[in-house]
């Protein structure tokens, strides 16, 4: 049954289940899902994506502002509320705006909802700016007519996520209309109200009682665009309503619940008719109290949400009958096509692939999300590389990687490069890298050059006396894992020195990459010196002849002071699987010794990693060659919760929703079919097929230039591989005997003797 328009008034106040206010104000929406120009949205058994979608990065405002920042006069409330009727003698052949607003909008024009908004710029977890503010970019042309037109937007000053402000109320708004420019000024209508206010979105509402807006002070600067596309949204199917009467209304209190197939990143909806006076809460991992004006109404999250895989709605206070006439949700998600595609003779990989498809597109919001549960802001690089890899292998949407690299690169700047997650700042490195390698862009490489040195000169700045890392403000995010008696979010310096000189070994060698492709010859030759140095130290302070394995560190070779995040230093040694499986992964270890290091790290079981760090696991064991005889074994240690169709954060706790559990698809497109990059935006490619305990595995890779496609399979002792790359691409496909080497086109190998 489809969402229906607002009847009557309604006041809704929203309590917080977890992070902000203790009270919101927030209206309905009449017209969701959104429709974007040229995006049209599938909803099936898959998920949802959009098919053969374009997004042309016009966002960049071609001419200076001349809308002003509004507010409604007089005290600030919550929320503030705007109209603007405009008289088109024709319509438009093109309508672009741009918006924005502190904290959050949403824009309807002739009652039907177009926009939510702005982008989210992003903080670090425990404070840091990005000191910039976002404003959107729309193509509102289907929505315009001939004759009378009512721009309608509703403004949130208080939000229940984690998100930035300015600590000041504001709508700006600016759209050219072919030769006609609207703006936002004091010529808008507005109010300011934390109660609902029927059909106000709509062209015949009487708004004569409203007052003028008043320009506000701009305090936004520097305003910059963002150049992501528009979410996509699609009313999710609901497999089952429990608990609802036969007749579908209520006579007395009570509770029904709302399931879904999954867990949904979304807005929780519920029409109802009467009940006047009534209460009714809807609960997914927040909560939203709304109180019924009576008539028919529509109640929906203003934000969205976790839903886990259902959300439950309360009705309180029922004094005169409540009619549900419909219940469900609105997914959103950035838009994405489902262009990779991968499955096996292991059933159990196969439904490992999709889940961990799900996991991160459902974090892929106005920025990457650690998950639609928590909400953190733009503070987990080290998250975000692994969702990054995921969109690369499944979707191959690149805009928002990229906004998100350059809005960590200027929080690093405003944090001094000493950001809250330590150890994630080389992890922002490598997802610039990744971006590079799998697009080819070249131009974000070349911004970001000054940001990657700064922040390479301040890790040399906390080498001690013994040559590695050891003068770190922390070591944190090393693992959800416990060494030593010591949770491993925070390791004091013994565990955590030979973890982030690893990862700073790392760091240098993508820096010399970045100063290579920016000329930078001087820095290249400092880097690769730095390195050698690092990993002579790294040798000799943390090497133990008698274990054949690396220890994470030495006792009080810090001056740092402990604190909150570096507990104190204690007299024990301990060799995590952390430390020794980076020690292979970037060279740190003698080849010779590659095989021998993992195979004892991976003799006990089970390996002392979580989820997010397996996506390291699963390189070092590739790097030794190894991967054939762990990474399947590995991979299903994975569990899908069956109610949810989704991993625990960590392997027995956590969130339901986190996108850094979902390597297990960067594995099999990248291992198991074997398609990687050899030069950046896939030019030239390596495919080499791992095939470990499987008997056949195809698939689809996603590039710039087009889909490669791979199917193998073992029969008769030999290995039948078939490969299908795109125009103007090469290909080294490496098979166990032989290497050959391919042009674009269909190709059939075989290998015998397996």
């Amino acid at each position: 049954m489809p969402i229906m328009k607002i009847k009557t008034s309604f006041m809704i106040t929203a309590i917080m289940a977890a992070v902000g206010p203790p009270s919101l104000a927030a209206t309905v929406d009449p017209g969701a899902p959104i429709v974007n120009p040229g995006m049209q949205v599938v909803t099936d058994a898959e998920g949802v994506q959009t098919r053969d979608y374009q997004f042309e990065n016009r966002c960049a405002k071609p001419t200076p502002w001349q809308a002003e920042w509004i507010w409604p006069a007089g005290t600030a409330p919550e929320r503030g509320w705007f109209r603007k009727e405009i008289t088109l003698d024709a319509a438009p052949k093109q309508v672009s705006a741009w918006l924005s607003a502190d904290v959050k909008y949403r824009l309807w024009i002739n009652g039907k909802l177009v926009s939510r908004g702005p982008a989210d710029i992003g903080s670090d977890y425990a404070g840091g700016s990005t000191n910039r503010w976002f404003y959107d970019y729309r193509d509102l042309t289907p929505f315009f007519h001939q004759g009378r037109n009512v721009i309608a937007a509703e403004v949130f000053r208080i939000w229940p996520v984690r998100t930035v402000s300015r600590k000041k109320p504001g709508f700006l708004f600016e759209a050219q209309i072919d030769q006609l420019t609207i703006k936002s000024d004091a010529t808008w209508q507005t109010l300011a109200s934390n109660d609902g206010i029927a059909n106000w979105q709509q062209p015949d509402f009487d708004d004569a009682a409203w007052g003028a807006a008043l320009v506000v002070p701009n305090v936004w600067e520097p305003m910059i665009p963002s150049e992501i596309p528009p979410l996509m949204e699609a009313r999710y199917p609901v497999t089952r309503v429990e608990g609802l009467p036969d007749n579908k209304t209520f006579t007395q209190d009570g509770t029904f619940k709302v399931v879904f197939d999954r867990v949904l990143s979304g807005f929780p909806q519920v029409k109802v008719k009467g009940g006047k006076g009534a209460t009714v809460t809807i609960m997914a991992h927040r909560k939203v109290a709304f109180t019924l004006g009576g008539g028919e109404q529509t109640l929906e999250f203003p934000f969205m949400d976790e839903i886990v895989p259902a959300f439950t709605v309360e009705l309180k206070n029922v004094t005169a009958p409540v009619e549900i006439l419909d219940a469900g949700a609105v997914f959103t998600s950035q838009p994405v096509e489902y262009r990779g595609a991968f499955a096996c003779s292991d059933e159990k990989l196969n439904r490992l692939w999709k889940v961990s498809r799900w996991a991160v597109q459902i974090c892929l919001q106005t920025h990457h999300l650690d998950s639609p549960n928590h909400q953190e802001p733009i503070s987990d690089p080290g998250d975000y590389l692994i969702e990054a890899m995921v969109n690369n292998y499944a979707f191959a949407q690149p805009w928002l990687t990229r906004q998100d690299v350059r809005k960590f690169a200027w929080l690093l700047k405003d944090e001094k490069y000493n950001n809250f997650h330590t150890s994630y700042s080389i992890g922002w490195l490598q997802m610039l890298m990744d971006y590079y390698d799998f697009t080819g862009d070249k131009t974000l490489v070349e911004e970001m050059a000054p940001y990657v040195h700064e922040l390479l000169d301040t890790y040399a700045s906390w080498r001690g006396k013994n040559g590695i890392i050891s003068e770190a403000p922390n070591y944190m995010f090393m693992d959800w894992v416990t060494i030593g008696g010591f949770a491993c979010h925070h390791p004091p310096a013994v565990i955590g020195q030979g973890y982030l000189t690893a990862f700073y070994c790392h760091g240098m060698e993508l820096a010399s990459r970045v100063a290579a492709l920016t000329g930078d010859t001087t820095r290249v030759e400092k880097y690769t010196q730095l390195r050698r140095e690092l990993a002579t130290a790294f040798n000799r302070e943390l090497w133990v002849v008698d274990k054949g394995l690396y220890r994470d560190g030495k006792p009080f070779q810090t001056s740092v002071k402990p604190g909150r995040w570096l507990p104190a230093d204690k007299d024990i040694e301990t060799f995590s699987p952390h430390v020794n499986l980076l020690a292979v992964l970037y060279d740190l270890a003698p080849k010779t010794q590659h095989a021998a290091i993992v195979d004892k790290v991976m003799a006990e079981q089970p390996l002392n990693t979580q989820p997010w760090f397996m996506h390291w696991v699963f390189q070092a064991i590739d790097h030794a060659g190894l991967f054939e005889k762990y990474g399947t074994a590995q991979m299903r240690r994975w569990q899908i919760l069956p109610e949810t169709q989704s991993f625990m954060e960590m392997w027995e706790r956590g969130d339901l929703s986190h996108g850094w559990c979902s390597t297990p698809l960067v594995q099999m497109s990248s291992r198991v079919l074997g398609v990687k990059p050899t030069t950046p935006g896939f030019k030239t490619m390596e495919i080499r097929p791992l095939i470990g305990d499987l008997t056949w595995a195809k698939g689809i890779v996603p590039t710039p230039h087009g889909d490669v496609a791979v199917a193998w399979k073992l029969a008769n002792n030999k290995l039948l591989l078939n490969v299908t790359i795109p125009a103007g691409t090469e290909a080294d496909v490496i098979l166990p005997t032989k290497t050959v080497h391919v042009k674009s086109g269909q190709h059939s190998l075989e290998t015998p003797g397996l």
